[in-house]
């Protein structure tokens, strides 16, 4: 794998907003019920120290851990995105970078199952007039 390309990669996992926003609003929840860091990390099964991460919004949460993390605070799943704007335009950039990377991926999958060199050196061809054409 390319240094680009892993680099794409620990960038799409950095936190992000939503992330920072999430993490404040688990910390006033905790706060509410007088829990501790501790308390709270012994509840989810992690260190107080990730607890620390997800409040500050440097450790991104999954959908699952979202979900641990809610139930153990008391809260619906909304209490943590409620406020939280959504701009169309903005999405919808998202929406088609999302789409590229995804395609990109696919690509990369389908390149790598290619076992002979004179299929991969046409699609290589290929890729090649395509990026000259763009």
């Amino acid at each position: 794998m390319s240094n680009q390309a892993s680099s794409n990669g620990r960038e799409a996992r950095k936190p992000t907003d939503a992330d920072r926003f999430v993490g404040k609003k688990m910390r006033q929840a905790r706060r509410e019920l007088s829990l501790t860091q501790e308390t709270l990390a012994t509840l989810l099964g992690v260190t107080f120290q990730q607890i620390q991460k997800y409040e500050a919004g440097q450790s991104r949460l999954s959908a699952g851990r979202l979900r641990e993390v809610a139930i153990a605070l008391k809260k619906p799943i909304d209490y943590f995105y409620e406020p939280l704007p959504v701009h169309p335009e903005a999405s919808g950039n998202a929406t088609q970078e999302l789409k590229l990377k995804n395609l990109r991926r696919d690509g990369k999958l389908l390149i790598d199952r290619i076992k002979d060199d004179h299929s991969l050196t046409a699609v290589i061809q290929i890729l090649t007039l395509l990026e000259k054409s763009a």
